[in-house]
């Protein structure tokens, strides 16, 4: 049987909404960060970190995170990567001219957390650019850009398959369920960042 993905919450606040049905169905599992312990992360098949959480609480977790990534689990990393936590992961670099022309998206490969969702409407919330991202976690050799912002389509976004084992997808902004207007597309964002991370106890693929 498929293992669930662990999402991180990171405060006593109650896990997104997004996540509410897939918690029911037992496909995720809110846990709070300061409860979560080496068992409970090799009990799961991936894991789902926001961009709030406590990256220097992560990095005392380092060991058993790099554990479950070496044997095959897949970890989201949302937000800017200050504290690099995991080996691959680098710090955050902004842009260097935010502005409009800087916060358009770009495709730059296909995904199946993105398939049928056009960048342009993760653009804008409310009319208003620069929520999807302000900079990039740099990706390390190997990895994939999947999203480019501004003019230079820099890797905000990212997936990368570890030569030793497991998988990291990176955004390097706010939580990415809760970027864009589409309540829908939102849904469908979580929905999928939990079937990435749970393929890692599946066989099939879903890269």
């Amino acid at each position: 049987m498929s293992r669930h993905a662990i999402f991180i919450v990171s405060t006593d606040a109650p896990m997104p909404a997004q996540f509410v049905e897939l918690q029911s169905q037992g496909l995720v599992l809110p846990v709070r960060q300061d409860r979560l312990t080496p068992e409970i992360i090799a009990s799961a098949a991936g894991l789902i970190a926001t961009a709030s959480v406590d990256q220097i609480d992560l990095l005392s977790k380092r060991d058993a995170i790099m554990k479950l990534l070496d044997t095959g689990g897949r970890m989201v990393v949302n937000g800017h990567v200050m504290r690099p936590f995991i080996d691959g992961l680098e710090t955050f670099v902004p842009l260097q001219h935010p502005g409009r022309a800087s916060y358009t998206l770009t495709r730059l490969a296909a995904h199946p957390v993105f398939d049928d969702i056009p960048a342009k409407t993760l653009e804008t919330n409310r009319g208003v650019a620069g929520f999807y991202g302000r900079g990039y976690n740099p990706p390390p050799p190997g990895a994939i850009a999947i999203t480019g912002i501004g003019p230079d389509q820099l890797p905000v976004d990212w997936v990368w398959q570890r030569p030793a084992g497991g998988s990291l997808f990176v955004h390097s902004g706010n939580d990415l369920w809760g970027v864009g207007d589409d309540a829908q597309i939102k849904k469908k964002i979580a929905e999928r960042l939990v079937g990435w991370c749970r393929a890692a106890s599946r066989t099939e693929a879903f890269a």
